[in-house]
């Protein structure tokens, strides 16, 4: 029961963490803080595939990650909820 409260924790942290990056990109701070897990980063936060890889860089920095090439998938990416579940695979990996 306890890791299921601890993953619940450690996603939230990903997606505000997450926000903090998006500030870079999407001025509209009140955009930022509704996104959840449903969230386009394309449709929804307007941002392109330039942004979408420039968002990638600055996520393995944070959170001292390698996304390999072979997993770069626009459709993966797109979705903020997605972005969480591979950032959280990569930590878990690490750990």
């Amino acid at each position: 029961m306890q890791t299921n409260k601890n993953r619940k924790t450690s996603r939230t942290e990903i997606i505000e963490q997450i926000h903090c990056l998006l500030e870079l990109w999407v001025l509209d701070a009140d955009l930022i803080n509704k996104t959840d897990e449903q969230t386009n980063l394309i449709a929804d936060l307007g941002l392109d595939s330039v942004s979408i890889l420039q968002l990638i860089l600055e996520i393995e920095r944070k959170f001292g990650i390698s996304i390999k090439d072979h997993e770069l998938d626009s459709r993966t990416f797109s979705m903020m909820g997605n972005l969480v579940s591979i950032i959280e695979g990569k930590i878990y990996e690490i750990n």
